[in-house]
């Protein structure tokens, strides 16, 4: 009776539906910054646009499109990914690639990382990131990771070395935290790890030295006041957001560090911005959404091991870390913890692919859930 009960009582239960409470917080997190790159913008649109809604009209319609991405890729099963990752490898380097043909490229900020489709430009280093990841999820899905772990790094390195040399040292950093933090849950040996881990740093150091507006990030991360009005300007314009906000802030739409005092007000630094209209309790309330997020993605990795769906559970982890990379990043940047970086929030900071690759995550999240959903059913009609 006790078998019965667990068979027809938790395991289907088990199987019912989706993770409501992983989709409410991506929910939240997308009305949050609808709401607040709508506040950011509107005297800013307005002076170079001469339309109030010129930006949130657009981040609309990236919003649109994303739901249309999400629906789409929660439809197509795993083994699609898991069948076909050398193409996604191959995909990942030809489109980092082709940014340096005159005419496909576009150049922003002396930064050279768009690639400019007409109707869309798109950071082609958010998209080859992701996809490198998905080959390596199938590569060690396959193979013992201690033996396969070379190979893997090897990839990896050429594709940082390529986002590199787009001046995009964010995104190269974001991936080899990611690409080691699934080596390590995938069971890599500690020592071969921090072995590793350790040589990518000091290679990481003079990429540092010899890059001048680098060198200066971390100067003014250490004094901002050194160079108020240059290199420490941004940080310091941040932390008075901080500071005028408080614990409650001062009102949706006051914020005073918006009008052309905090750059990228509505991208880069939109937390600095949370925080100085809606105060240190509202920034707490964003902190602990991501966190729910990333235990609900790790419960859900965890719970694909248990089905022995280890693709599966290796994306998981990986989208889990890109997520939380991410916007650990970009809060510690805007709390001066970190050198300045641009980076944007997770599924609140204005950006059209990163928003879109943020949907896209979630439709595979979907799909993952589904066929978890389906192994656990399967298992019950056979009696386990």
């Amino acid at each position: 009776m006790l078998s019965e009960f667990i068979k027809t009582r938790l395991l289907r239960s088990e199987s019912q539906g989706i993770d409501q409470t992983l989709i409410t917080c991506f929910a939240a997190l997308v009305a949050i910054g609808f709401i607040m790159i709508t506040s950011a913008t509107l005297d800013y649109a307005l002076q170079v646009k001469s339309n109030s809604f010129y930006f949130t009209i657009k981040h609309s319609i990236y919003m649109l499109f994303g739901l249309f991405i999400s629906i789409v890729v929660s439809k197509i099963k795993l083994s699609f990914y898991n069948d076909y990752s050398k193409l996604f490898l191959l995909i990942a380097f030809i489109i980092s690639l082709i940014i340096f043909i005159p005419g496909f490229g576009r150049e922003i900020n002396g930064a050279k990382r768009w690639l400019d489709l007409g109707f869309i430009t798109i950071q082609v280093s958010e998209i080859s990131r992701f996809f490198i990841m998905i080959w390596i999820c199938s590569f060690i899905s396959k193979r013992d990771v201690n033996l396969s772990f070379n190979k893997c790094l090897l990839i990896v390195a050429i594709l940082c070395a390529i986002i590199l040399s787009q001046r995009d040292f964010g995104s190269a950093a974001l991936l080899i935290f990611t690409f080691f933090s699934l080596m390590f849950v995938a069971g890599l040996h500690l020592k071969k790890l921090f072995y590793y881990f350790t040589i990518v740093f000091i290679i990481s150091i003079p990429l540092i030295i010899y890059q001048p507006y680098r060198l200066k990030r971390v100067i003014s991360f250490m004094n901002p006041w050194d160079d108020p009005s240059g290199s420490g300007y941004q940080l310091i314009a941040s932390l008075l957001a901080f500071g005028k906000g408080g614990f409650f802030g001062l009102g949706l739409g006051s914020s005073i560090q918006k009008l052309n005092y905090l750059p990228e007000s509505y991208n880069d630094f939109i937390f600095a911005l949370i925080a100085e209209e809606l105060g240190l309790f509202f920034t707490l309330i964003i902190i602990s959404l991501f966190m729910i997020i990333f235990i609900r993605i790790i419960r859900l990795a965890n719970k694909s091991i248990d089905n022995n769906m280890i693709f599966a559970s290796n994306l998981s982890f990986t989208i889990g870390f890109f997520i939380i990379y991410q916007a650990l990043i970009h809060i510690l940047v805007n709390t001066g913890l970190a050198p300045t970086k641009g980076m944007g929030l997770p599924m609140i900071s204005y950006g059209g692919t990163n928003l879109l690759m943020m949907f896209l995550f979630m439709g595979l999240l979907v799909r993952i859930q589904i066929e978890n959903r389906q192994k656990i059913s399967q298992a019950v009609r056979r009696g386990y």
